[in-house]
């Protein structure tokens, strides 16, 4: 996920949390949150398969 926000604001240590559907990315430490690009419909495949060469497998 790309996100510059995050990138400049988030710090060694800071404690987050992604919610890879929606693209916000949470930092606890801070209690801020940044908005990134979800991943696409066929990245998530990738994901929840674990793996391009097992999405491949299930098609």
């Amino acid at each position: 996920m790309e996100c510059p926000e995050a990138s400049e604001k988030i710090d060694d240590g800071d404690i987050v949390k992604i919610d890879f559907d929606s693209g916000i990315i949470y930092n606890e430490t801070k209690s801020e949150h940044y908005q990134a690009q979800p991943f696409p419909e066929f990245i998530k495949e990738i994901i929840k398969a674990n793996g391009l060469l097992n999405s491949i497998k299930n098609k």
